[in-house]
Formats: C-alpha cells, structure tokens, sequence
C-alpha cells in the first residue's frame, strides 16, 4: 500500500511498504527543462555511459537493464516516485542487509535526498536516472553475491557468482510494482544467509534505540542485581526484552545459550571466559556477522547444481552443500597457529585408499629425527620407511642418524599403510601450492574436544568414508569395501579418480550457523582479523 501527499512548498511524502513496515521517505521535486522521454534516455545512454567522471560502475547491466523496460524513465518521473522512494529505503537500511550504504552512489543520492543538489535542466534529470539505476543495480547485486568474497591464499576455480540476472529481475519488479519484494527475492536461499541476517537485523535495531549503551558485565554474580548481564543478554538476542523473567535459573539457561554462541565449554558458570566475549563491542560483532553473511552470499551460486565442499577454519568444520543445503557436516582437526591450514579453492580429483604418507620434510627433520636418534628401532615401531633421492627404499640401519640435522636431511621418511597410518585409510587431493589435502586418522578422541587444532596444517576429517561416497559417487563399491577390510598393513596405496569433480572451499570465517540454526561465533584462533578497525 502506498500513500502520497504533495505539499505547497513542493515536497512529496512518499510512503513505501516493504515487509510489512511502513518506511517514509521525503522527496524533493526537482525541476527540469522537459519531461525525460524514452529517446532522450536512450540517446544519452549512448553518448554519456561510459565517460570516467560519470563514474558508473554497471555500464553493462545498466546497457541490459533498460532496453527491457523499453528505455522508460523508472526514477526520474512524478508518477515514478514510489520506485524511488522504495530503493532509497532500501539503501538506507543497508546495515540491516549487512551492507555498507556508502557504497552505492552515497555522495550523489545523500545529496539528492537532503535537497542540497538540485537538479536543474533535462542532463542533470538524465544524469541522475542513470546514477540511480547504477546505485540499485550494484545493491541488488550485493545483495544476491555478497560485498566481498573470501580472502582465499589460493584461487583454484573459475568462479564469480552470477546465478541470478540482476537487471532483469530489476526490470520485471519495476514493471510489476513490486520492487519493494526484490531484496528479499535475490537474497540467497541459504539458512545461514537467513539465520545471520535475522541476527545482524535485531542487533542493529537494539544499536539505533535513542537509549542504547553498550553493557560491561563486571559482576560475576547470577541475579537480577546483576543488571549489565541481562542487558547484555537482551542485546545479544538471548533474551527477548529486557522484562523476561530473569530469575537466576533461567539466567544460567540464557548464559549456556551465550556460550553456545560463542563456542565455549556449556557449563551455565558466569566465568571470566564467557564475560570476556559477552563483552566485546556490538559494533565488533556486526562486523563479524557482515563479513560472514557476505561470504555466503558469494558461496550461494557455486552450490546450484554440484556439491561444495567448505572447510571453515576457525569453527574446525566441514560442510558439504548443494543447493543451498547442508547434506554432509562433521567436526575436522586443522592446524595449529604454528602449522596452520591455508585458505583456498581448489577442486577434488582423486581419492586414495590407503594411502601412505610422506612426512614433510620439517617434520621429519624437527620432529622424527630426535626420536630416532634416541632410538633407531622407532621407524620400525611406526612402520615408517626412509626414501633415498631416487625414491628407493633403504636400510634405515645403513643410514648415520646422528650426522643428519635439521639443516641437512636428505632423505624421505614414509609412513606405510596400516592401523597407525597418520592419514588413517582415504586421503582426498585437490590441486594446491602448500601440500594440503583432507584425510581420515587414527585418532578420533580429538574430535570430542571442541578446539580443535592439533595438525601440521592438512585436515583430518570425522566422517571420511560419508564424504569419499560422494566423491565417488558411482564407486561406492571402493568405499564399501575399504570400510569392510579395515587397515591392511602395508596395502599398497589405491588411486581412484574422482566421480563427482567437486570443488573445495577452504576459507577463515569467525562466525557461522551451527547445526541447530544458531548463530555462532568463534575464536580468531590465527589472529587474522583485526576487527577493531
């Protein structure tokens, strides 16, 4: 529903309707020497897109989008307000959508809005259509791909998100006056786009309250004295309002739900951890939340139609989506701050079953060499075999342990298959400059502890036999069979080509949805983002 009053002084109130709220946007009526016109429009797109100092960034989209609505002025005429109203609203909120206003033509419609640029001839009206249309198609954009994409060490696939047709969606809500729908229409059908938005939406609604401060907890004590926590709580969107019973029962209820939040330990103890993260500025938070909710947008494309596989380094979690949904998850081991796991993109090409595994060479030299020294018959114990430079195996007995160094190591230790095989029975590769690759183990107990980081920088996988059924989508046979034989000591490594060419996103994200569609947040364990600035 849309209402309309125009004002002596020249003024249009305009009120756009968007989600069942009534947003009021004040516009100026600007003057202009003659009415635009399909042919003038045309005309001047022809003669002006792509000067520099117009400084449009969507001359292509722009070029697309307006032959579809036959060149028709959307922004530029009376009867047209509403669309404006609407997209003025939209970029106002833009914090909401965890979007940065000042992105989107800001000088120019900051000016256009306040009426401090008046628009005074038939260019300057032209000018400002194409302004406009660049702000909103540059929004919509950001909308459905995101404002930025992973920071990736490696970029191994041909990628840039482009599943929705921005200016044809545009140009179809315009002509439908519906454009107060298309937000929500490009927004990615993914739960965590959703689930984050919801969240950086009541955060930033509790920030614009007149009487907003930020909340300190200091007190560690579990009652309603303790003012600062359940505000603190409320603010979070731990509490609904700051009037809900808040006996000290359902505050350790709502504090184990803050620890969840935050990846700790759930024990309902108003310890010096969780009023440490509760204490971190709401400001920091909607920046952690913008960053992620970007990142999945940007994801959103590459899942239509394939399986993705997406390692998040601070969560040590893997998830594997196809269109838009979660079809595999499991807890992983990634590297430690010393060793860690690197960011990148690359594709799946091969599973091997028992696979050896060649110890890096700083392992070997840093880590291996002092046992043997200490004692030689520590290969053997371990079903390791020492390499020579032309790849043959030789008598570790053959070799002075004590000459070689950490400076002077040149040979290849390899560990044969077996029940102690670090990289366990499967190993899935994927193209990429720093050795890392994903890998069952050994070890399971570690998946138990919620930090995680424990590698030289590969990643052991929880559920390695789920995910090599979907590399090897039509060899279930070979997992099957792995899964029944168990470790055979020293088998010889099996190499089976990837069925499914799935690609693999390994990216450091330090907030996402757990399994429950609950916003998390995790620790900055790489100290990587400097989120003050």
């Amino acid at each position: 529903m849309i209402f309309s009053k125009e004002y002596p002084t020249g003024v249009i109130v305009r009120t756009c309707k968007v989600g069942g709220v009534f947003l009021l946007t004040i516009l100026s009526v600007f003057t202009a020497s003659a009415q635009l016109s399909p042919g003038l429009l045309q005309q001047y797109l022809l003669d002006n897109l792509d000067r520099k100092e117009l400084k449009i960034n969507y001359q292509e989209e722009i070029r697309d989008f307006y032959p579809r609505i036959n060149y028709q002025p959307v922004w530029m005429q009376q009867e047209k307000t509403i669309n404006l109203a609407c997209l003025l609203d939209n970029l106002s909120s833009s914090p909401k959508w965890g979007l940065r206003e000042k992105d989107y033509q800001y000088s120019f419609i900051s000016a256009f809005k306040n009426g401090t640029l008046r628009l005074q001839n038939l260019g300057d009206s032209l000018k400002a259509e194409v302004l406009i249309s660049d702000a909103a198609i540059h929004f919509y954009s950001d909308i459905a791909y995101g404002n930025a994409k992973p920071s990736l060490g490696y970029m191994g696939i041909k990628y840039a998100p482009d599943c929705c047709k921005i200016p044809a969606s545009l140009a179809e809500y315009i002509l439908e006056n519906k454009i107060h729908f298309l937000a929500s229409f490009l927004s990615p059908p993914m739960e965590e786009v959703k689930v984050i938005g919801d969240k950086i939406n009541w955060i930033t609604e509790v920030m614009e309250k007149k009487d907003f401060s930020e909340k300190i907890i200091i007190s560690k004590k579990v009652n309603t004295e303790n003012k600062s926590l359940w505000q603190k709580l409320y603010q979070l969107g731990i509490l609904d309002s700051t009037n809900e019973d808040t006996s000290e029962k359902s505050l350790k209820q709502k504090i184990e739900e803050a620890q969840l939040m935050f990846n700790l330990s759930v024990n309902g103890e108003l310890n010096q951890e969780i009023i440490r993260e509760c204490n971190v500025l709401l400001k920091v938070r909607l920046d952690q939340l913008a960053l992620s909710i970007n990142y999945y947008r940007w994801l959103s494309c590459l899942t239509q139609n394939q399986s993705v596989i997406v390692v998040n380094i601070p969560a040590a979690y893997l998830k594997v989506y196809r269109d838009n949904k979660v079809i595999l998850e499991m807890r992983i081991v990634v590297g430690k701050p010393s060793t860690p796991t690197f960011t990148l993109a690359s594709t799946v090409n091969e599973v091997i079953l028992y696979p050896f595994w060649h110890v890096p060479l700083s392992i070997a030299a840093k880590e291996l060499l002092p046992a043997i020294k200490r004692d030689p018959s520590f290969l053997d114990a371990n079903n390791y075999q020492v390499l020579n430079k032309s790849g043959q195996t030789i008598d570790p007995h053959s070799v002075n342990w004590y000459a070689l160094s950490r400076n002077y190591f040149p040979y290849t230790i390899r560990q044969g298959t077996g029940c102690d095989n670090a990289l366990g029975l499967l190993k899935l590769n994927f193209h990429n400059p720093f050795g890392a690759y994903l890998h069952d183990t050994p070890d399971k107990n570690l998946f138990k502890r919620r930090r995680r980081f424990y590698s030289h920088g590969c990643m052991r996988m929880e559920k390695p036999m789920e995910l090599g059924h979907l590399v090897l989508n039509n060899n279930h046979l070979a997992i099957d069979t792995l899964t029944e034989a168990g470790c055979l000591k020293n088998q010889s490594p099996i190499t089976v080509p990837a069925d499914v060419k799935m690609p693999v996103i390994v990216w450091y994200n330090t907030s996402g949805v757990d399994s429950s569609g609950h916003v998390v947040f995790f620790e900055d364990v790489y100290k990587k983002k400097n989120w003050s600035k």
